[in-house]
């Protein structure tokens, strides 16, 4: 009794400490450096949600529909600041480790081994990114539901067959991609299991969570009064065509798919994915027959999901997220080799690269933030952000596009003249937390604004007339008088902007010359 008291102690302790190292490395990431467009995705839409103004009802996403709410709900409840915005990126780095943590454990690897992957895995996950963003969140939902369905067919748990629809239902809700690769991957795992009758328990609990997050969806949409189309055209049809569009190689798509496979990329990029991922394919093949069927099941459905892993970052535009699945795949090569007799030595091996890769991905991209394409910028130029706002007084100002101080200028002369501005407006910009460190309205008509097809859809897109007429309702019913463009040189231009708007003209007015702009809108008139 009392080892068993001593033991679980230290497994609270170990979970304590998993959970503080989780949260403060990503703190401490997030607040190193900006990308407006990444690092600022998601202030403005939870604020918007949280004064009735809901995205694809009244503004355009295509992907992180859950990701808006969630932000929503760590503003409401911790103040409309880049804390809370933190908050959530560390919140989900903390859910990812622990959910990892008891995968682990579930298959018996030593306590201390476990601590170590975990803390691995914390470094190399989040921390990339720092703030929310959509892949991050979806990537880590889709390990969620792997790990759940693995343990759920392991220990035939009723409570995790019904958990496990409603975390895919959170992970499409996430991002759409790598979501539906790993559905399909899982999909094959649940025609596996249930072809035995023996699990019809199993079938039931499965089917009340995919019934439980079907009728919440429609709940939803009930509720926030999101009509059904919209949500296709924006969740389902925009996002197919900018997949095709890459796996194709059609000339509107930002990359193509082909050009992501030369030795370089699938290689060089991935080597530390590939040192372990290798030798687990081959161990899995060669004692397929010896293993265990929990075994070989784990094996082949973490294989299968890493290769569906690295599909979908090869046709993305951003840079690498899925390092956090280095300490994965050396935990289960790790358990793997528990089964065998070998040599003590391989594991120090196995741990030695797993914490080398660890600390130089965690140097290049959590502190020299490669991520945010910050790795040449000189990070001892940072500014203290707080010259903008209160809110912002942890975070260490530095991009790539100009010097911080000149960039918070801009910024803060913005401010300014929105905040002073009575009438209703709208603003079309990069640095989406206008509204949330003014505490007040204003209505937004995208998340993104890239003009080529990739965030929305622009004139030579079969979906713009849907686009053009969501940003006309909203202009009509929000009784928006003035549209506000900000952002680095030329980005935001206006002439990219004008074509959305019907029967509209525009008194325009430079601030800043191709960075800040009003333009008023008022009645053409007839010649």
């Amino acid at each position: 009794m009392f080892l068993k008291k001593e033991k679980l102690i230290v497994e609270a302790l170990i979970l304590i400490a998993i959970l503080i190292y989780s949260y403060f490395i990503n703190w401490h990431s997030g607040n190193i450096g900006i990308i407006p467009i990444d690092s600022f995705g998601f202030l403005d839409t939870g604020y918007s949600i949280i004064n009735g103004h809901l995205p694809i009802r009244d503004f355009w996403i295509f992907t992180g529909l859950l990701v808006d709410y969630m932000e929503a709900i760590f503003l409401f409840l911790f103040g409309n600041n880049w804390n809370s915005h933190l908050a959530h990126s560390s919140f989900m780095n903390i859910v990812a480790t622990i959910g990892f943590y008891f995968f682990l454990k579930e298959y018996n690897l030593n306590i201390s081994h476990n601590f170590f992957y975990c803390l691995c895995f914390a470094t190399l996950c989040y921390p990339l990114s720092g703030t929310p963003f959509a892949y991050l969140h979806a990537f880590i939902f889709s390990l969620l539901a792997i790990f759940n369905l693995l343990i759920a067919i392991k220990k035939r748990n009723k409570l995790l067959w019904f958990i496990f629809p409603i975390v895919c239902f959170f992970a499409f809700l996430s991002m759409q991609t790598p979501t539906v690769y790993i559905l399909g991957i899982l999909s094959i795992l649940l025609i596996y299991h249930f072809k035995d009758k023996t699990e019809v328990k199993d079938l039931k609990f499965f089917l009340l969570g995919g019934i439980v997050s079907i009728i919440s969806l429609f709940l939803f949409f009930i509720l926030t009064k999101t009509p059904i189309i919209n949500f296709m055209y924006q969740y389902i049809l925009f996002p197919l065509t900018i997949g095709e569009g890459r796996i194709t190689s059609k000339e509107i798509a930002y990359i193509s798919l082909i050009d992501q496979f030369n030795l370089k990329r699938l290689m060089g990029e991935f080597k530390f994915i590939h040192i372990f991922l290798i030798p687990l394919i081959f161990l899995s093949i060669y004692k397929a027959k010896e293993n265990s069927k929990n075994l070989n099941i784990l094996n082949f459905t973490i294989i299968l999901s890493v290769i569906a892993f690295f599909f979908n970052q090869l046709i993305t535009a951003n840079q690498i997220y899925i390092f956090s699945l280095i300490p994965v795949l050396a935990a289960i090569l790790h358990i793997n080799l528990n089964n065998y007799k070998i040599d003590f030595k391989i594991f120090y091996l196995l741990i030695f690269v797993v914490l080398f890769a660890t600390v130089k991905f965690h140097l290049r991209f959590n502190i020299d933030r490669k991520f945010l394409d910050l790795e040449e910028i000189d990070k001892s130029k940072a500014i203290n952000a707080k010259t903008i706002n209160e809110n912002f007084k942890d975070l260490k100002w530095i991009s790539k596009y100009v010097d911080p101080s000149t960039e918070l200028q801009v910024i803060k002369k913005a401010i300014n003249v929105i905040d002073n501005d009575p009438r209703e407006k709208t603003i079309i910009t990069h640095y989406q937390f206008v509204s949330t460190i003014l505490d007040k309205p204003i209505y937004i008509l995208n998340r993104w604004y890239l003009w080529d097809n990739n965030t929305h859809p622009t004139e030579n897109h079969k979906y713009f007339n849907f686009y053009k007429l969501l940003v006309n309702e909203n202009i009509k019913k929000n009784n928006i008088k003035v549209i506000y463009l900000l952002g680095q040189e030329n980005m935001i231009k206006f002439e990219n902007v004008k074509n959305y708007f019907t029967d509209t003209c525009f008194e325009s007015k430079t601030f800043i010359q191709n960075k800040f702009s009003s333009h008023k809108l008022v009645n053409c008139k007839i010649k």
